[in-house]
C-alpha cells in the first residue's frame, strides 16, 4: 500500500509531535563587507519565479568564517528541474550576468556562466540583514538574517 493510499485520521486525532519541521538555518551577522568563497548553485521556483540561488561561505573575519550567505538572482527561465547545479537562462541585462562579468572579467563567454571559475577565489561581497518578509511585513528580531546584497569583486592575492 503507497502513503497516498492511506485514508487521513480524522483532524481531532493529530499526533503530538506534529507532522512538520523546519528546514535550513538563519545565519546573521553584522552588515558590511565580507570576503566569502563560493560552494555551489542551485536553482529553483521562488513566489512563482525562476531564480538561481548562489551559495557562499564567509571566508574573513574570522569569527563568522564558514557560515553560509546566499547570493538570488532571477532567471528568464529553467531549462530543467530545478535542483543543485540546474540549467537555467539569465536575462542579459540582469545583476547574474553584470555581477559575473565584474568577477570573472569581459573576456568570459556569456553562453556558459560557470561559477566553478569562482572556487579557488576569495570574492568581497556585501551583506545586508533582512528584516522584511516577501510581502514588506517587518520581520521578529529572531527571525531575521543576513544575505549578500551584491557581490563586488576577486579579492587579489594568493588563491586558497
Amino acid at each position: 500500500m503507497k502513503d497516498d493510499d492511506r485514508e487521513a485520521p480524522p483532524l481531532d486525532q493529530e499526533p503530538d509531535e506534529g507532522g512538520g519541521t523546519v528546514d535550513g538555518e538563519c545565519v546573521l551577522v553584522p552588515e558590511g563587507e565580507y570576503e566569502l568563497r563560493y560552494v555551489d548553485y542551485e536553482t529553483g521556483n521562488y513566489y512563482g519565479s525562476p531564480k538561481v540561488v548562489v551559495h557562499y561561505a564567509i571566508f574573513e573575519p574570522e569569527e563568522y568564517a564558514g557560515l553560509p550567505v546566499d547570493r538570488f538572482y532571477n532567471a528568464s527561465k529553467l531549462t530543467g528541474p530545478p535542483g543543485r547545479f540546474g540549467k537555467y537562462v539569465a536575462p542579459r541585462r540582469g545583476d547574474l550576468v553584470r555581477e559575473f562579468k565584474r568577477l570573472i572579467g569581459k573576456g568570459e563567454r556569456l553562453d556558459r556562466l560557470r561559477f566553478a571559475r569562482l572556487k579557488d577565489q576569495r570574492v568581497l561581497g556585501e551583506i545586508q540583514t533582512v528584516t522584511t518578509d516577501h510581502n514588506h511585513k517587518e520581520l521578529p528580531e529572531d527571525d531575521r538574517y543576513s544575505r549578500i546584497k551584491r557581490l563586488l569583486h576577486v579579492v587579489p592575492g594568493d588563491d586558497w
